[in-house]
This record gives structure tokens, C-alpha cells and sequence, in this order.
């Protein structure tokens, strides 16, 4: 026996019940996308910030780190950023000890507690200015970041090639 035809809306998509899976009718249809001129396009990244990434921010665990002490400046152990950031407790530890010879961070007496504390006002205008650059631009901010690691990872590997004598 063949299952009746279910009837076509105008745009020729079924609009027939979905019995037994949850959903009303029509709920699955994909919905069309409208671009407009108010679509954002991705933000410019100002050069110093550019510059910044590109010398000091060697990954985006990093980056996330240090938003995280910028925009939440609690005293955080190695544990406490491990579950925010969703990492190990030992890339947690190693974050947090580059970010304190950075100058970002700042550790308590006996280094067990880190709080937001940069060394210097134009670093701290810096991360700032950073922080308001990736809430506009994650995957340009990310790509730079990406960017860089790859150029890195091949002149390494670029290191071990073997050449022919001239």
C-alpha cells in the first residue's frame, strides 16, 4: 500500500503532520534566511590590538583566560579557571603561569589564588580594548590567533627540512 501524498504548501514543501514525533506540523521546515543591510559584517581589528595578538596571545585558551580575570576579577585557583574554561586543571595551572609572567594576573602569597591584576595601565587599556574586539569580532580575533600559530608551526617544521647545497 502506498502512503497518501501529503499536501505542498507554495513554496512546494510538505505541510503534512509529523504524527508521533513531537513536533507540529510545518515545525521542521527550514526557515529562510534574509540578509539585510543591517547584517553586521565582521569589525576591522584596530592595528595595535592587531600587533598585540599577533606578539603576546599565544592561544585562545589564553585569550579566554585573561577576558575571564578581565571581565569577572574574582581571585580564581587553577581548579576554578580549569572548570570555566572547560580545560584540565594542569592547562588551567600552566595558563595561569603565563599569564602571571605576562603581567596580567597577579598570584596570592602562597599562589594558590590568581586575580586580575595587569602590571601597567596601557596593558590594562590594552586587554580592554582587546576584550571589546573579540565581543565583535570572535572569528576574526580567533583566526588572527590561529593565523599566527600556523606560521609558527611551519617555520619549525620549515627548520627541519632538508636542503641541497648550493
Amino acid at each position: 500500500m502506498v502512503a497518501p501524498a501529503e499536501p505542498l504548501d507554495e513554496a512546494g514543501i510538505r505541510t503534512g503532520s509529523l504524527h508521533g514525533t513531537g513536533l507540529a506540523a510545518g515545525a521542521w521546515r527550514a526557515r529562510p534566511v534574509h540578509l539585510s543591510a543591517s547584517t553586521r559584517a565582521p569589525a576591522v581589528i584596530p592595528e595595535d590590538i592587531r600587533r598585540f595578538v599577533l606578539t603576546s596571545i599565544p592561544s585562545v585558551p589564553y585569550l579566554e583566560a585573561a577576558l575571564l580575570f578581565l571581565r569577572a576579577p574574582t581571585e580564581r585557583t587553577a581548579p576554578e579557571l580549569a572548570q570555566a574554561l572547560y580545560i584540565p586543571d594542569a592547562k588551567a595551572a600552566a595558563l595561569l603561569a603565563e599569564l602571571q609572567a605576562a603581567g596580567i594576573i597577579a598570584a596570592d602569597a602562597d599562589e594558590a589564588r590568581y586575580r586580575y591584576s595587569p602590571k601597567t595601565e596601557a596593558l590594562a587599556q590594552t586587554l580592554k580594548l582587546l576584550a571589546s574586539t573579540y565581543g565583535s569580532d570572535v572569528i576574526g580575533v580567533t583566526n588572527l590567533i590561529h593565523e599566527q600559530t600556523g606560521k609558527n608551526a611551519q617555520r619549525f617544521a620549515d627548520a627541519f627540512r632538508l636542503r641541497k647545497d648550493p
